[in-house]
């Protein structure tokens, strides 16, 4: 009974941790009591965990936290994009209205990099968890297999995407990395 509450504690810490970070990184200038603040309630939530229920506790609470974190950029990207102040381009024969950038939503970059790209990766995994159990491996194999390649190549997509400037390229890497593992789906049931 002392384990719940711990864990109901931990999972509030959790929360309050990635709350107290988006306020300070919404802001203009990041203030670092408040970065502090919110690392601490992360580490806070972990120790507590950890005490309540070890690795599992732990797990627990960086799910809550991954959870609220996720919620967080949701409604993050229904905002405008906050970009600095730019010089204003002027031509003879483009005024600045024509030399500005086109709107980019938050929304679309949020699909892309959140979503899409989860479901590239969950993809990649079963292809990876496929080509294991084809090749004669254990089935438990295949399955701590797509545990483990997951939260590997989630973010790491996620980061990549962040990074190209183009749409194009964004969805011809989520969409080619899907595209290339999704024949494996058929061997998900083991060799024939």
């Amino acid at each position: 009974m002392a384990g719940d509450a711990s864990m109901w504690l931990a999972s509030a810490l959790a929360i309050a941790g990635v709350a107290v970070l988006r306020v300070s990184w919404g802001r203009a200038k990041r203030s670092l009591p408040l970065n502090l603040a919110g690392w601490a309630a992360l580490i806070a939530a972990l120790a507590v965990a950890d005490r309540a229920a070890g690795e599992w506790g732990i797990t627990v609470a960086i799910l809550v936290a991954t959870g609220a974190a996720f919620v967080a950029l949701a409604f993050a990207a229904t905002g405008k994009v906050r970009k600095g102040r730019a010089k204003a381009v002027r031509t003879v024969h483009r005024g600045s209205d024509e030399a500005a950038g086109p709107r980019r939503s938050g929304w679309l970059t949020f699909l892309i990099t959140g979503p899409l790209a989860l479901a590239a990766s969950l993809l990649l995994a079963l292809a990876v968890r496929a080509l294991i159990v084809a090749s004669g491996g254990a089935e438990a194999d295949g399955n701590v297999a797509v545990l483990a390649v997951v939260p590997l190549a989630w973010p790491i997509l996620a980061f990549a995407l962040l990074m190209m400037s183009r749409r194009r390229a964004q969805l011809g890497w989520v969409l080619g990395i899907a595209a290339l593992s999704a024949p494996f789906l058929m061997l998900q049931g083991g060799p024939a």
